[in-house]
């Protein structure tokens, strides 16, 4: 829910294009609305530099001359984290190639990783644990609907799809982290804990993070 001293979309876009232009304040304000939630994005999935993409992220905004096409800033703003990722986990893949690792090729560093862990609840422990083995696409589309609260039309504009098609995968991917809970070794009331309010628990994974 919106506060009523947050501003609007139109606005949030209004403070990009000052900050562009040199406007400290409008950058402060913006850092102040979405810092923690694109570090959360990143610690999901490369906890151990989820910082340092932060705000990289952040900086890729200020430095693009790119007009927000996006119908939102949030949407323009998890887009550019979302090419950062992807960055991320083929400059791994490169690196893979040249050593031997005992973790799968490619695989960022997620908040389960030694690094990563947090005081957590145990249904959220159980619900990462099961998000980390879904598909790159299917742990993006939870991650940006439950935890940042992006409505589908703004996950097609970060992942470039249609609205319609967004709907039909993340229908998909929730059944599959579901599928995922269920089949994962897990004390049983954890898990009965989990599945009889799914949907709550989901969209409160950003305070696991």
């Amino acid at each position: 829910m919106q506060q009523d001293d947050d501003p609007g979309q139109d606005e949030e876009i209004a403070l990009l294009y000052a900050w562009r232009s040199g406007d400290r304040g409008a950058g402060d304000r913006l850092m102040r609305l979405y810092y923690a939630r694109v570090l959360s994005f990143f610690r999901m999935r490369a906890a151990s530099v989820a910082d340092d993409l932060t705000q990289r992220t952040f900086l890729a905004c200020t430095e693009s001359k790119e007009h927000v096409r996006t119908s939102s800033f949030r949407a323009f703003l998890f887009g550019v984290a979302r090419k950062m990722l992807l960055k991320h986990i083929e400059a791994e893949s490169r690196k893979a190639l040249h050593q031997v690792y005992e973790f799968e090729v490619g695989r960022p560093q997620s908040i389960l990783s030694p690094s990563g862990v947090v005081h957590q609840r145990r249904e959220h422990w159980l619900l990462l644990r099961a998000l980390d083995r879904l598909p790159d696409e299917s742990q993006t589309m939870i991650a940006l609907f439950y935890v940042q609260g992006l409505r589908a039309r703004e996950i097609g504009e970060v992942l470039g799809m249609p609205t319609s098609t967004v709907t039909t995968r993340l229908s998909r991917a929730r059944e599959a982290l579901r599928a995922e809970v269920e089949t994962l070794r897990a004390p049983a009331e954890v898990r009965r804990s989990l599945l009889a309010d799914f949907e709550a628990w989901a969209r409160s994974l950003g305070t696991a993070m």
